[in-house]
């Protein structure tokens, strides 16, 4: 494991993306429709996954359901992406750990992963949030338009409350021109490119 917030950035920057297909939701679900996409993850997303990056079993839970299908207004790339929700656990990197904002928070503490995917050949950058509190719960993703590196780029410079989670996770890093972090940096691993 990469232990600081450079490397684990620079891993990310340069890992390779993983392809999503848009329509694999079809037959599984509807777009627009909270009900069809909370029956789908409850009959066939629930469980536990094991991440490659950390090696922690994650579990898609009733909260899991609850949260992930309450994004309705987030657009239909987003939607689009919950029939692969077991894929981008598996394959999400870890980037910061964090204890939550609230005295009344669901979770002890929340772990933070970003995916660099591609769906239908443009590229996004998916922040996933994994709670624990007993086990480790996927909780929630955000979907944003963009490499890691662009995503990352506009956090650290943008007032919108979107990018508010990853601001907070990149406001001790070094460098905020990503394309140069490489620099100080041992050589980003091979990523394993899913097909």
């Amino acid at each position: 494991m990469h232990k600081t917030l450079e490397e684990r950035i620079y891993r990310i920057v340069h890992a390779s993306e993983i392809e999503l297909v848009g329509k694999a939701y079809v037959g599984k679900y509807e777009l627009n429709d909270g009900k069809s996409i909370k029956k789908f993850i409850l009959r066939k997303l629930r469980g536990k996954i094991k991440n490659l990056d950390t090696g922690d079993n994650i579990t898609i839970s009733k909260q899991s359901v609850l949260k992930l299908a309450s994004h309705l207004k987030d657009g239909e790339i987003y939607q689009k992406t919950i029939a692969y929700v077991p894929k981008i656990i598996e394959n999400m990197k870890f980037i910061e750990e964090m204890k939550p904002d609230k005295e009344n928070a669901s979770f002890n503490n929340y772990s933070y992963y970003i995916s660099r995917v591609s769906i239908d050949c443009e590229s996004h950058t998916i922040l996933s949030t994994v709670g624990y509190k007993g086990q480790k719960i996927y909780y929630d993703q955000n979907v944003f338009k963009g490499t890691p590196e662009e995503v990352f780029i506009e956090a650290k410079t943008s007032i919108d409350n979107k990018y508010s989670r990853l601001k907070e996770i990149l406001k001790d890093s070094n460098n905020g021109d990503w394309r140069q972090i490489g620099i100080a940096l041992p050589e980003a691993p091979t990523a394993v490119k899913n097909n």
